[in-house]
């Protein structure tokens, strides 16, 4: 196939840069099931516990039982952050890798006596930070990371927002520190680190620092870190992919999307994001490939129909 077409050529790329539904992965088989109490151990009934997945736009809330016990169906593979909110006890979150077919660890949260309230400020501020830095207002969304920090410090977790925050302004230094800040406290938890959604998380963050700052071989090595910490998951390196190619790193992007369709192959996300490499590359027989296994896998995806509309245009060609 010979693309002689500019005009086509642009089509082509304007389309496949104009995705706007939010994406809806984090769907299976998957049970994630926990229990919330307060500081001495007591059951609390009616609590809210809020999953949301950090890799896609997929959250779900529940409440508690009169024994504290709470339960999500349906989950699929992927690292959830699971909030649970009380009147009367500061939020507590936490973070915890799922899957959709094999059993998950239940989840023990502990409120604590604290600020909370009817509408719980505490989440209603991660919720606010969170809106704020999707919406590239990273200044704005660092304040509320920080307030909500100072006002849960058990909350280590956090730390990561903050570090992301101050990665997205350019002060990399800060991002660092934080970084680190979280990964000595993970250290405690877990000190092989083995399997451990927030250091994994750091690690790519800190690759993501490296790799602004153009040190290439520095970022390499902590997002292979990230990917050694949970060889599991292909989020990992389907995120990584997602920084490289953002930083026109397109052969590092083509590698990383290809391990994370190898880790999980009935992942339709990654096979589409192989074809816009491809298209970057003016490889449009490659494309159609992964466009071609895109569809083949993907109908229940929500960007199947841009996927199918650059089949389609691809094919005409």
């Amino acid at each position: 196939m010979r693309i002689n077409n500019h005009r086509f050529l642009a089509a082509v790329l304007l389309l496949a840069a104009s995705i706007a539904l939010p994406a809806q992965e984090g769907r299976g088989n998957g049970r994630l099931t926990g229990t919330v109490v307060d500081d001495n151990g007591a059951p609390l009934e009616n609590a809210t516990i809020t999953l949301k997945y950090m890799e896609y736009n997929n959250s779900r809330q529940t409440k508690s039982n009169a024994k504290g016990q709470w339960g999500f169906l349906g989950l699929g593979k992927g690292t959830v952050q699971v909030t649970g909110e009380m009147e009367g006890y500061a939020a507590s979150v936490t973070q915890q890798p799922v899957s959709g077919a094999k059993p998950n660890p239940e989840i023990r949260i502990v409120l604590k006596k604290g600020t909370g309230v009817a509408g719980d400020p505490a989440r209603d501020t991660i919720l606010r930070a969170n809106e704020l830095f999707d919406q590239r207002q990273y200044a704005e969304a660092l304040a509320l990371y920080q307030e909500f920090a100072q006002k849960n410090p058990a909350n280590y977790q956090i730390g990561i927002y903050i570090a992301n925050c101050k990665t997205e302004l350019g002060n990399y230094e800060e991002a660092m520190a934080e970084y680190q800040k979280v990964l000595a406290e993970v250290t405690k938890e877990t000190p092989e680190l083995k399997g451990n959604a927030t250091a994994a998380l750091v690690f790519a963050g800190i690759g993501d620092v490296y790799l602004r700052q153009e040190n290439f071989k520095l970022a390499v090595e902590n997002f292979q870190r990230s990917i050694d910490i949970q060889p599991g998951d292909p989020a990992l390196p389907y995120n990584v992919a997602e920084i490289m190619f953002a930083r026109n790193k397109v052969d590092e992007a083509e590698k990383y999307y290809t391990l994370a369709t190898q880790i999980k192959p009935e992942w339709p996300k990654p096979y589409l994001k192989l074809a816009y490499v491809a298209m970057n590359r003016g490889q449009m027989d490659k494309a159609v490939g992964h466009l071609t296994k895109f569809c083949e896998i993907g109908k229940d995806d929500p960007k199947f129909s841009e996927g199918q509309a650059l089949l389609e245009l691809l094919q005409k060609k």
